[in-house]
């Protein structure tokens, strides 16, 4: 678990601080497997590749622990939270997801709707527990931070535009976000991706005092 943490970014070791105890490993490997997904989308050129390297991660989560490579770190720790008892079925979403991305741009509402669904869906079910039915308002704020994240990230003009109108349509359809104290987590997102919707502005970065200040009183206030 040492090593997985080391490996993910300054502003998910602060995020992470603020989940239970019970909960880190299965946020350790959401945090790595969505920042190793969006590599192989930055990194690939060629469609074809690209659809063949997310098939290798599919093919990763539903094989048996027993047939899966050894060496890879990523690997032994999607090993180790399976172990424990925890369903990987939603990541399978979150890979779907992210495959959308190999799709031309620009988007249709369909595509907009599929992505949000699946990657934010499929990131919330896995560190909420994928027993457990998301509310309306978590499904919502769910798919508006895919797309708020998507937005800051996505270098095509008209896209980014649209993926945070988008993300704003949702969030101002939520009536209220709640999450128990395992979604803290989550709601430091939400938090995060609401302050932008208000302001009608993208934060460039994350990981600055003034936003630093705001996850911490967050994590540790909820408010």
């Amino acid at each position: 678990m040492s090593d997985a943490f080391l490996q993910l970014s300054p502003l998910h070791r602060l995020v992470l601080a603020y989940a239970k105890a019970a909960d880190r490993s299965r946020y350790t490997l959401i945090f790595l497997l969505d920042s190793r997904l969006a590599e192989v989308i930055r990194s690939t050129s060629e469609t074809l590749i690209g659809q063949m390297r997310l098939t290798w991660w599919r093919d990763i989560l539903t094989k048996p622990i027993a047939d899966r490579p050894a060496g890879e770190p990523l690997v032994a720790l999607i090993n180790a939270v399976e172990q424990h008892g925890d369903d990987l079925e939603p990541l399978l979403d979150l890979v779907e997801g992210w495959a959308m991305l190999l799709d031309d741009f620009p988007w249709d509402d369909r595509q907009f709707d599929q992505y949000a669904t699946k990657r934010g869906e499929g990131v919330f079910r896995f560190v909420l527990g994928a027993d457990r039915e998301l509310t309306e308002d978590q499904k919502m704020a769910a798919q508006a931070w895919a797309l708020w994240d998507f937005a800051r990230h996505c270098t095509d003009k008209l896209m980014r535009e649209e993926a945070f109108s988008r993300c704003n349509r949702l969030f101002n359809a939520v009536s209220s976000v709640r999450f128990d104290r395992s979604g803290r987590p989550l709601s430091i997102f939400c938090n995060l991706a609401q302050r932008d919707v208000k302001t009608g502005r993208l934060t460039a970065d994350l990981y600055r005092p003034k936003v630093a200040s705001m996850i911490i009183w967050h994590g540790v206030t909820g408010c």
